[in-house]
């Protein structure tokens, strides 16, 4: 069969670009504006041409023929900020031409793809009244698509880590339905015959201890499992495995968090004047992460504290956490990095997307 070809748009550090190559799609060219983020997708997808600009000003006609594949692209896919729906008035929410996501609709335009792949948050379809939700419907419907979309879960899928994103994937009408991928893990089920959920400590367990202000660039074991083995195929070597020094005060703190704590076990005079109950949170090792954001290097964000060390989890464990190889490199600051990290969306997502879409074309 011939191999899919893609474009991927707000395309971050390249996590949905990885799941899609992963499965046997070929993701020829992508968008990116932050350039930090754009220099990590291209560092790890060379073959990819990665357009570093504002969505607005990208013609997308001529970084095809610039590449020399204009009408050959099969699946367009990308999850665009809706920001812009959060700052006009009643009046223009129903008219996306006022937001980013307005763009991803011109770029089905202009490139004409047998599929659509769109990824946000897992509050899409109520979003501002579910007026931003039902417009992508009506306008892949005008455009000839016949539409499906859940909220998916990563961890369903062998991600150590809870997290959702809502889907919506289209095909032209005249193509084969596509289905959306069924969960693989979950809580223990006959009836399914599910795996079982990844914990945490499975992903990271063979990374060696560090203190605040320590790094290490070697393991502390072989692979014990084959989350472990995958992501460290082709033996690179060990980066970003590394902790921030922290104060006195912060040392102290960290000391005090038990095993499942939080800022609630800590003593009064220790506590901030205001905070959330899940802050200063030690990670429970026997299952899935919460869901990880930017400032999962930081001990006062959400539970965030590794289970058994007293520090925030380093930038390696973050992207294990992810589902991001270990020989993944990514470019910029440490800040920098661990919000590529937090914003990815999870290659695995990608890669049972893209079978999906795979899975309809072979039928």
């Amino acid at each position: 069969m011939k191999k899919l070809m893609a474009v991927d748009l707000f395309s971050g550090a390249g996590g949905l670009s990885l799941g899609l190559s992963q499965a046997g799609v070929e993701v020829v060219l992508a968008n990116e504006i932050e350039p930090d983020f754009a220099a990590t997708h291209e560092q790890n997808h060379p073959e990819c041409e990665v357009v570093t600009e504002d969505i607005y000003k990208v013609d997308f006609d001529a970084a095809l023929r610039r590449i020399k594949l204009r009408g050959a692209i099969d699946l367009l896919c990308g999850g665009p900020p809706c920001q812009g729906f959060s700052t006009v008035g009643k009046k223009e929410l129903t008219d996306p031409r006022n937001s980013l996501f307005a763009q991803f609709l011109r770029a089905v335009d202009q490139i004409s793809p047998r599929f659509v792949l769109f990824e946000n948050v897992s509050g899409f379809k109520k979003l501002y009244g579910g007026v931003v939700f039902q417009t992508l419907r009506e306008e892949l419907d005008q455009r000839g698509f016949s539409v499906a979309s859940a909220v998916m879960n990563a961890m369903n899928f062998g991600l150590p880590q809870s997290r959702e994103r809502t889907i919506v994937i289209g095909w032209q009408r005249g193509e084969r339905p596509v289905a959306l991928p069924a969960p693989t893990h979950g809580h223990a089920d006959l009836i399914t015959n599910l795996k079982p959920l990844m914990p945490l400590i499975d992903a990271i367990s063979d990374l060696p201890s560090i203190t605040p202000g320590g790094e290490s660039g070697h393991y502390a074991s072989a692979p014990t499992n084959a989350f472990q083995a995958s992501m460290r195929s082709g033996n690179p070597p060990l980066t970003e495995h590394n902790c921030a020094n922290y104060g006195s005060k912060m040392r102290e703190i960290l000391e005090l968090i038990p095993p499942g704590g939080s800022v609630l076990d800590l003593p009064k005079r220790l506590r901030p004047k205001s905070y959330f109950k899940n802050t200063y949170a030690r990670l429970v090792p026997d299952a899935p992460s919460p869901t990880i954001t930017r400032n999962f290097g930081t001990p006062s964000s959400s539970r965030c504290v590794h289970p058994f060390q007293n520090r925030a989890l380093s930038t390696r464990e973050g992207a294990r956490l992810q589902g991001f190889p270990d020989s993944y490199a990514f470019s910029g600051a440490k800040g920098s990095k661990n919000l590529q990290i937090g914003n990815a969306v999870p290659p695995i997502l990608g890669q049972v997307l893209a079978n999906a879409f795979l899975g309809s074309l072979r039928k």
